[in-house]
């Protein structure tokens, strides 16, 4: 659901793009790896989905740079007797991401007569994550995250002034951003099986391509629409094309049957623009911008004595993109804004393997004024999507 964490646009008039954007909601990640805690051994299956759901949705860089980004992931239960990946131990995970963003912002306002007209953009996004952590020793760990994206996008054309009822209906696949992650429990792992902080570091490499390009219908001038190749749009491409370095930190604390959490994550992508023309009208929008992401969560999981191998959680998320990036330039085509949104999550475990599901519910949306919005005295619009579906395997070895 992003702007779902990270936003981004459509366009189609004449030789260049229309003004009215889209980007899928972000919400919660692919990747999930979460904290743990020591339990007696009768309680393995509890203590897994407990973490299991503690760290299932932080963030990932998901349908390009716009819909949100910036994995992050934490480790997770394993051991009968320790929660923490143990040293020499590997945990492999598979995660999958989808998202149909069709609901169109400018600011907090929804654009209801976008749906009504029929010129709103759709995406569809499946997102793939695979991800591999080494257990350091108890206390550190070192992770790789491979994810894979699938998205089509649907967007309305224009002939004189006028939509049609033709869509040009895009598509683009392939490897994401690869992502390398190190992290460290603050606690002493042994004296703190119930309460712990971990902070991790990490960069991100553009193995993505950000220039995938489509087969566009454009106003030929004369009443009609001719063929056109240029750049699909920025919310469906599967890299950013630059490198970034990211931060994140996840906390849990054990009181009985329930488990409070906190998470975060911010990318940091610095290099400004990726010198990839967008074909957008403006001039200050022709080349798309390397933006920064974010992600917070916070909430409760709650495990059932009676059902050992269940556990349930609930608890609040907020993704974005921001307006201006922390560190570097903040120019070209970006869709900044974010999305709030309510998080159900359950997780079953079974030995060594640990199944979860997460789907966030939009409650606030703000597609935000970017910096070219602001050089050309405008405020652009973005879609978002009403909920996300997260599921994920972890298993150790």
């Amino acid at each position: 659901m992003n702007p779902c964490g990270g936003l981004v646009p459509p366009q189609s008039h004449m030789n260049t793009l229309t003004d009215s954007e889209e980007c899928p909601l972000p919400l919660p990640a692919v990747t999930s790896h979460q904290p743990a805690r020591t339990y007696p051994l009768g309680r393995p299956a509890t203590l897994l989905g407990v973490m299991a759901l503690v760290g299932m949705a932080l963030p990932n860089q998901a349908s390009a740079q716009g819909c949100i980004a910036g994995r992050a992931s934490s480790p997770m239960l394993g051991a009968e007797t320790s929660g923490y990946l143990p040293e020499g131990g590997f945990e492999f995970s598979l995660n999958y991401r989808y998202l149909k963003s069709f609901r169109h912002f400018v600011g907090t306002t929804e654009q209801v007569q976008r749906y009504e007209e029929g010129s709103q953009v759709i995406n569809h996004v499946h997102l793939m994550d695979l991800g591999l952590t080494y257990g350091l020793d108890e206390q550190d760990s070192i992770s790789i995250n491979i994810p894979f994206l699938a998205a089509e996008r649907s967007q309305a054309i224009r002939v004189d002034g006028d939509y049609i009822d033709e869509r040009n209906e895009t598509s683009a696949r392939g490897m994401g951003d690869l992502r390398v992650t190190y992290r460290r429990w603050l606690m002493e792992t042994k004296s703190h099986p119930d309460t712990n902080v971990q902070v991790g570091l990490g960069i991100k490499l553009p193995t993505g391509s950000p220039n995938e390009v489509a087969v566009f219908r454009v106003d030929d001038g004369m009443g009609g629409t001719e063929p056109v190749v240029r750049t699909a749009d920025q919310s469906i491409q599967p890299g950013d094309g630059g490198f970034g370095f990211l931060i994140d930190v996840n906390a849990f604390t054990t009181m009985g049957a329930f488990t409070p959490y906190a998470s975060g994550s911010y990318l940091f992508n610095p290099e400004g623009t990726n010198g990839v023309q967008t074909f957008r009208s403006r001039a200050s929008e022709a080349i798309m911008s390397i933006a920064d992401q974010y992600s917070a969560r916070a909430g409760v999981n709650y495990s059932f004595e009676s059902l050992p191998n269940l556990t349930v959680g609930l608890g609040g998320r907020i993704d974005g993109v921001p307006v201006h990036d922390l560190l570097g330039d903040s120019s070209g085509f970006r869709r900044p804004g974010y999305a709030v949104a309510v998080e159900p999550s359950l997780a079953y475990t079974s030995g060594r393997h640990t199944f979860t599901m997460s789907v966030p519910w939009s409650v606030q949306r703000n597609r935000q004024q970017s910096v070219t919005d602001k050089i050309d005295d405008r405020h652009g619009d973005a879609a978002f999507a009403d909920w996300m579906l997260l599921l994920g395997w972890t298993v150790r070895f």
